[in-house]
């Protein structure tokens, strides 16, 4: 007798609708930049207009996304404090101000230093002498003379930091954090200074900066770092660790004519004042006991793909993005549940163009996972997972990539005993609750029961070195011959229906066990009950 025909759905097919609902989804979110440009052409009208209100006249300001810079007509009087009031603008993620915007903390310095006349033609360090002239040295340049060439032209440290336009940052900073109190005095214990430029700090990221500054102990910490006891030139640094006064170490590095303070080079050397020296050098120094991480713009989401359901967790920005999210899911084929824990949060939430990305990855998974997890994890898009063959993990890879997402794939794990054995229960509580239904007196599946088959057939794949046998069982109505020979039937029909869904056609047999194991309560059969399918699953390996 042939076998009834069934409604197959190989896992091409899967692909397939997998590919459409991936179209769909692209077309929900293909309004995505589209709203990033509102968003910046937003930002950039109201930062500067804000600014204007809280006294910063003449800034522009331009956005990628929710990051923008600043650019001034004139310097600003308070740089920092202008930055501060852009971060309290809605929707500023981080900002930075262009150079055209900072102001030096104290004006300009010019010396003047008269040589001594010698039979030499040259002052060692200096150019050659100019006859009855004085020798002009501008001492806030960068390319300040070193301390052997010239006698010092400063009464203290404080004021070589104030007289740079280098080191305008810094100026601000010792006077913040309290340090200028130590580097403004003449002592008889002197110091060295190796001074970050203006250029070292803006290095850092803005959401770094911001924490830096808004810690005056922690910033004074960091730049006691910076700072060691005695007045040291170039020609008495030698490889090894200087204790600072912050209580750590630097590691000074000496290589033919450059210098490195724990990696920072000196590119302007012996600065020379009362009370100590000044190197500049070309990096922020930051103590091993200081943490400078910040949590990432946007709070964690993710998507959990497994038995054929998702679970969303975590905040997005608006409804339109939950929304976003949600149609990934649903344009999956085979899927019966979704589990929507989002919440929404304008300030912390996840933008469009982010969740736009993520969608994409959530839209891959139930056509190239067996089961796997995507999300944002408060830096980057990540996915992880497990795939059933090569073809499905590079798919999944491409997409991965496609969106600048970090990868863990892994390959379908061996079944151990005890896997089997949960395995097992899990197919048939599974079953027990959403019962596989046949057309009356026939093997042919009703339509709801397809989507079924589509989820056990994903919870059968959740291991290799399987043996899995499909039962079948009828009441006890009937002939027993003819009642077997249905059950058979119906056995054979979900075995193909399952192998047609991804299972190894090897893996899976299937028996007709008719009426012979009905299901009794309190002595008497549940008919509805014994008119079942049922698995045994065994490990193999």
């Amino acid at each position: 007798m042939a076998l009834p025909s069934t409604r197959p759905a190989p896992r091409f097919h899967r692909r397939i609708l997998g590919l459409g609902a991936l179209g769909t989804v692209l077309l929900l979110v293909i309004g995505a930049p589209f709203f990033v440009n509102r968003v910046e052409d937003d930002l950039e009208q109201r930062v500067p207009s804000e600014l204007t209100d809280a006294g910063f006249g003449g800034i522009t300001a331009t956005f990628s996304g929710q990051d923008g810079t600043l650019r001034c007509v004139a310097p600003l009087d308070d740089p920092e404090r202008a930055l501060a009031a852009a971060y309290d603008v809605w929707g500023v993620r981080a900002i930075s101000l262009d150079r055209s915007c900072r102001v030096n903390r104290a004006p300009t310095v010019e010396t003047t230093t008269t040589l001594a006349a010698t039979d030499d033609d040259e002052i060692a360090g200096s150019s050659p002498k100019n006859e009855a002239s004085d020798t002009v040295v501008d001492a806030a340049s960068s390319e300040l003379p070193t301390a052997t060439s010239i006698p010092p032209d400063f009464d203290t440290v404080a004021e070589v930091v104030s007289a740079s336009p280098q080191l305008s940052l810094l100026a601000v900073l010792t006077q913040e954090s309290g340090l200028a109190d130590i580097l403004g005095v003449v002592a008889e214990r002197p110091v060295t200074l190796f001074a970050p430029t203006d250029d070292a700090f803006d290095a850092l990221p803005a959401d770094v900066f911001a924490k830096l500054r808004a810690d005056p102990e922690m910033l004074r910490h960091v730049l006691s770092h910076h700072t060691v006891e005695g007045s040291l030139l170039t020609g008495d640094l030698v490889d090894g660790a200087l204790r600072t006064l912050a209580g750590g170490d630097v590691e000074i590095t000496t290589d033919d004519s450059i210098i490195t303070v724990s990696g920072a080079t000196i590119i302007t050397p012996d600065i020379a004042a009362a009370n100590g020296v000044v190197h500049i050098i070309d990096q922020v120094l930051v103590p091993a006991d200081v943490d400078l991480s910040v949590p990432g713009p946007f709070a964690e989401a993710s998507a959990r793909f497994e038995s054929g359901g998702v679970a969303l967790t975590g905040v997005v920005a608006t409804e339109v993005e939950r929304a976003v999210l949600t149609a990934a899911v649903k344009g999956a084929p085979g899927l019966l549940e979704i589990d929507d824990q989002l919440t929404v949060d304008p300030d912390t939430g996840l933008d469009a163009a982010t969740v736009a990305a993520l969608s994409q990855l959530v839209a891959a998974m139930p056509v190239h996972l067996l089961n796997g997890v995507s999300g944002f994890d408060g830096i980057g898009l990540y996915v992880t997972g497990t795939y059933l063959d090569d073809t499905d993990r590079e798919a999944m890879t491409a997409v991965a990539e496609l969106v600048t997402a970090s990868v863990d794939l892994q390959a379908q794990p061996e079944a151990t005993e005890t896997d089997a054995v949960d395995l097992e229960a899990e197919l048939n509580a599974y079953v027990a609750a959403n019962p596989v239904l046949f057309e009356p007196s026939s093997s042919t599946p009703t339509d709801p029961s397809l989507v079924v088959l589509d989820r056990l057939a994903l919870l059968a794949q959740q291991f290799a070195g399987v043996a899995i046998t499909v039962e079948g069982h009828t009441d006890s109505d009937g002939d027993p011959n003819e009642n077997r020979a249905l059950s058979q039937f119906r056995a054979l029909v979900v075995r193909q229906a399952l192998i047609d869904r991804g299972i190894a056609e090897a893996s899976i047999t299937a028996v007709g066990f008719g009426s012979d194991q009905p299901v009794l309560v309190a002595g008497a059969e549940d008919k509805q009950a014994s008119r079942r399918v049922e698995f045994r699953v065994v490990a193999t390996s």
